[in-house]
């Protein structure tokens, strides 16, 4: 079963300074979005300090922002034609429950077989690896896309092949860091990508 793992914020629906903006709220810091990007060269949850309480209004403010994200018609095209011959999954570093949401205000649920975030591990590592046995997929039958370093160096962890792109939360220089199969700039160029992957 071939199997496109997609992460969510900066691929699907490019949410930078939204989550940049949220951050400073809850922190009460003003930090400049370089030292934003900068906790994703990694995994984000090892960047920093957890403060519950941070956290805990983080989320509080992200979920109402997300009540109002519209996902774009190109995307939700690009997406309905890639499920017709694949099979579609996230893993993200963000919170199930908004992501779900999410999808359910977009009247888009039935395109993701699995959407795992947060709550079911805070390593993307752990969450492929509980994919691939739940599903039995094989790791050369899967490909990931995503748009930032760290996921990048996550996904080699478990041999996983990346599609980069460069609209998100991180430019092509930083992405190219970690090696991918190969950076693409659109939707379209993802598609393309993929298809000629699995010929």
């Amino acid at each position: 079963m071939k199997t496109i793992i997609f992460d969510f914020d900066g691929v699907i629906h490019d949410t930078f300074d939204l989550a940049h903006k949220v951050k400073n709220e809850a922190t009460g810091k003003d930090s400049s979005k370089e030292e934003y990007r900068d906790f994703f060269n990694g995994n984000i949850f090892e960047a920093v300090a957890v403060d519950n309480e941070i956290e805990k209004n983080f989320l509080r403010l992200q979920k109402e922002a997300f009540k109002y994200l519209k996902l774009e018609k190109d995307i939700k095209q690009h997406l309905e034609n890639l499920s017709k011959n694949y099979f579609l999954c996230i893993i993200s570093s963000n919170q199930e429950d908004v992501l779900n949401m999410y999808f359910q205000n977009n009247d888009f649920v039935h395109i993701f077989k699995e959407i795992l975030g947060a709550e079911t591990h805070r390593s993307k590592v752990e969450k492929f690896k509980y994919l691939f046995a739940k599903h039995a997929l094989k790791v050369e039958d899967c490909v990931f896309v995503t748009d930032t370093l760290g996921d990048i160096l996550e996904g080699h962890k478990v041999g996983v092949k990346t599609i980069a792109v460069d609209f998100g939360f991180h430019e092509s220089e930083r992405l190219k860091k970690g090696k991918p199969f190969k950076i693409v700039s659109n939707f379209e160029e993802i598609s393309l990508a993929i298809n000629n992957l699995w010929k």
